[in-house]
């Protein structure tokens, strides 16, 4: 087995307007290695950890794992994150997910891709998803610099939503969380460029919203990888998320922009 692990430490990271952990998660990989026959592995983590001390202790921390498994023509992708402020005593942000998907025979055109994923966001009312289902990936163009794909599938969510997240002058009376169960359809499309050997441009498109009654959730996310060396990257990503028909009353739109150096032993 040839292990190849990358330690990526983010020293600045900059989160503009509302911090989203994204509902739907971008855990997308391009397809660009051989089919082999030994095993190999690839991780990736990043951790970034804040301590101010006054009259209270802040605590802000955002810890990402990925991994890749690869044998034959099967493909593993496993990534999990957990981020959180404390504020004294206080939580005021509790948020993460996993995420576990598969594919086989990655290179071809069709292929499946059976998926799993929990995720929790206390600041927007998230208390617990967690779904389960399976896509048909259509690799639509693969090229040395550019690359469409698109998916398509059906998956089975499991929801529940409090009222921590809402604004004091829409919180009803009665604020019993409420659990959605659905069977919702699940699509994506995705580019990646490449125009040199130091830019990488991903553009990802996720559209989730039952069969029987169309309330989509959108979520658009780009990330711009500047190699500036051998170690040394930057990486500018946008996040965003557009809820349709919210569970509980929150702001339909939110979005991200994060600043990153990246260092890569």
């Amino acid at each position: 087995m040839r292990i190849k692990i990358c330690v990526a430490l983010f020293f600045v990271s900059i989160i503009c307007t509302q911090s989203i952990n994204a509902q739907i998660i971008n855990i997308d990989k391009s397809d660009t290695a051989d089919y082999v026959k030994k095993t190999q592995f690839n991780f990736n983590f990043s951790t970034g950890l804040e301590v101010d001390k006054q009259q209270i202790t802040l605590w802000d921390a955002t810890n990402t794992a990925e991994a890749m498994l690869q044998k034959n023509k099967d493909l593993f992708l496993f990534a999990a994150s957990y981020r959180f402020t404390y504020n004294g005593p206080d939580d005021i942000l509790n948020a993460g997910y996993f995420h576990l998907r598969y594919r086989s025979h990655y290179k071809d055109k069709f292929q499946p891709e059976p998926f799993l994923q929990y995720q929790w966001d206390n600041k927007r009312g998230l208390e617990m998803r967690y779904l389960g289902g399976a896509n048909i990936r259509y690799n639509m163009w693969k090229g040395d610099k550019l690359e469409f794909n698109a998916g398509l599938g059906l998956m089975y969510e499991v929801e529940r939503w409090n009222y921590d997240g809402v604004d004091t002058n829409k919180v009803i009376l009665d604020k019993t969380p409420i659990t959605n169960k659905y069977i919702k359809l699940n699509s994506y499309v995705r580019m990646d460029w490449k125009p040199n050997s130091n830019n990488d441009i991903a553009v990802n498109v996720f559209v989730q919203t039952r069969p029987d009654s169309f309330h989509p959730r959108i979520a658009p996310h780009l990330q711009w990888n500047i190699n500036a060396g051998k170690h040394v990257g930057f990486a500018v990503s946008y996040s965003g998320m557009y809820d349709e028909s919210p569970v509980v009353p929150i702001h339909n739109f939110y979005f991200s922009l994060s600043n990153s150096i990246l260092v890569k032993f």
